[in-house]
């Protein structure tokens, strides 16, 4: 069988900009960054896991928060050298994050 056919290209999941982003009233930065850190590791993990279990610690608030919200912050945390990131941060499912030492 031609493993060919099971090979899923990667898409980009999401084109936000964290600068493009204002949050709800239910949430600061500094809350959903302590959210963000809380389910992360010092390993590295896909960022659509990342993201996931972000969105399920922020279930209750009013109004949610939704993945693009997220995917846009873990790049912005990337990109201010607070986390470490591997891969297009766009492409949830290709990319992974993880805690600096």
């Amino acid at each position: 069988m031609d493993k060919r056919l099971f090979v899923e290209p990667p898409v980009i999941s999401s084109r936000l900009r964290w600068k493009d982003i204002s949050l709800p009233a239910s949430i600061s930065e500094a809350d959903l960054d302590r959210i963000i850190f809380s389910v992360m590791t010092s390993r590295l993990q896909k960022a659509a896991m990342v993201i996931f279990k972000t969105l399920e610690q922020c279930e209750q608030l009013k109004p949610p928060i939704d993945a693009d919200i997220v995917g846009a912050r873990l790049a912005a945390l990337v990109e201010s050298d607070r986390i470490v990131g591997a891969g297009d941060l766009r492409k949830w499912r290709y990319s992974e994050v993880r805690l600096k030492d």
